[in-house]
């Protein structure tokens, strides 16, 4: 962990750079819709190149059905799109209640924002744990620099692909105790002998405007009908088996690899102790040649040179009858330490690993929906228990898009009234361009909605 964390100091620029994006990301996953709406405006919006300054400048192409321009019915269209996902009523309100209740997933919902947060937090973290390891094995023979960039590569794509695993897996748990439960309820029907049908879809297709056409059919065949299964009706666990098989390659080896830089390291310290014992060379190595006289005279009539040689053996050989055996057992003790304390440590992140990966399913399982429609009729219920708050809600919505559109569409036209000045077109296209009192968002909702 300190090494992570070392790690993540020295590249803080990095850091912030990926917490700032888990944010955003977080943000866009969950708020969709606004994001996209922001998005079209800033596209009609935007200087020189933007939606407006680019349909204005078709002030030929008119409509004789509706008497609109293109560009205008261009604009309208896109804006009736998001308009029209807002355009509830009372009856929209019951109709997505009571296919979330046929579907077995009335009270779901999908994934929080903090938990997506939270979600990509781990992502990160296993990341640079990953990139941390890898860091010597990505890339052989290129920089130290470039192997941690391409280790850190490596990490987040490993780590997204387990993400997305994890969600598809506990959506297939989910989805599997639905399918236990059609099951069972069949079978109790069965047992009482009131099954007059086979287990199996009706042949309409029901979706959040028609769910009402399957009321009279037992409970078991109305969630039956809005969910995508195989044909014997039969829990699946693919998914699972496939991510938990990646789950336990990824673990154990992520294990092995730090067990394997752990040695490394070990390996590493004793050739440095090596090298540096030989370069210490003998301690009188550098005793200087004046003083062969002194060393001669005090072995009688040896020479110098000998007097060195003798000198230096009796040394050396002090070193290996007493030193090697004292630092040969103190190294062992140690090596057997860090060898042993590393492998405990990589045991619990292995473990930690596994942990994060089965709270990732169990928020698949937790969060989101397995109907073919259940996240549209829960978007369209936006979680108002009354239906009072739902009208009131999308009152306001439809209110804030069509003003939007008659604001986006007033530029259009005004922008479009300035180039034919410009430019100097005939007397009745000048005349349509100026009379557009009747060319609005709000009558353009009546003959679409015809």
């Amino acid at each position: 962990m300190e090494a992570i964390l070392a790690y993540l100091m020295l590249h803080k620029i990095e850091t912030l750079l990926v917490g700032f994006a888990i944010i955003v990301l977080a943000f866009v996953i969950t708020h969709w819709r606004e994001v996209k709406f922001w998005w079209l405006n800033l596209t009609y919006n935007f200087p020189f190149i933007g939606k407006i300054a680019r349909l204005s400048q078709d002030i030929e192409g008119f409509d004789e059905n509706h008497k609109w321009f293109y560009s205008e019915e261009r604009l309208c269209r896109d804006y009736y799109n998001f308009y029209e996902k807002v355009d509830k009523d009372s009856e929209s309100f019951d109709e997505a209640k009571a296919y979330l209740h046929s579907a077995g997933e009335l009270g779901r919902k999908p994934t929080p924002t903090f938990i997506w947060i939270m979600i990509f937090v781990l992502v990160a973290v296993e990341a640079f744990g990953f990139a941390y390891v890898l860091a010597g094995f990505t890339i052989p023979g290129a920089s130290e620099a470039t192997q941690q960039k391409g280790a850190i590569g490596v990490a987040m794509m490993l780590a997204i692909l387990l993400v997305w695993l994890t969600h598809m897996t506990g959506q297939e748990l989910h989805k599997n105790t639905l399918i236990k439960k059609i099951r069972r309820w069949y079978k109790n029907d069965n047992a009482g002998g009131s099954n007059w049908r086979d287990l199996k879809p009706d042949e309409q297709l029901i979706t959040i405007d028609n769910t009402f056409d399957d009321e009279k059919s037992p409970n078991y065949i109305r969630m039956l009908n809005r969910i995508d299964i195989n044909d014997k009706v039969k829990t699946s666990y693919t998914k699972t088996i496939l991510t938990l098989t990646f789950i336990i390659l990824v673990a154990v080896g992520a294990t092995y690899i730090r067990d394997q830089v752990l040695k490394q390291e070990i390996a590493s310290s004793h050739e440095s102790a090596v090298n540096i014992f030989n370069e210490g060379a003998s301690p009188f190595a550098d005793v200087d040649d004046s003083s062969d006289d002194d060393i001669a005279a005090l072995f009688g009539d040896t020479s110098g040179e000998d007097a060195k040689e003798d000198l230096t053996a009796l040394f050396e050989e002090d070193a290996k009858a007493e030193n090697p055996a004292k630092a040969a057992s103190a190294n062992s003790v140690l090596d057997e330490t860090n060898l042993k304390g590393g492998e405990a440590t990589f045991l619990i992140l292995g473990l930690m690993f596994v942990f994060i990966q089965i709270l990732g399913i169990f928020f698949g399982m937790h969060w989101g929906f397995a109907g073919r429609e259940s996240k549209e009729a829960y978007e369209c219920l936006r979680g108002f228990s009354t239906k009072k708050a739902f009208l009131a809600y999308y009152d306001r919505m439809k209110t804030h898009i069509a003003r939007t559109a008659q604001r986006q569409l007033q530029k259009l036209q005004h922008a479009m009234n300035i180039i034919n000045d410009n430019s100097g077109t005939d007397a009745e296209t000048t005349a349509l361009l100026r009379n557009n009192k009747d060319r609005t968002f709000g009558q353009y909702l009546t003959f679409e909605d015809k």
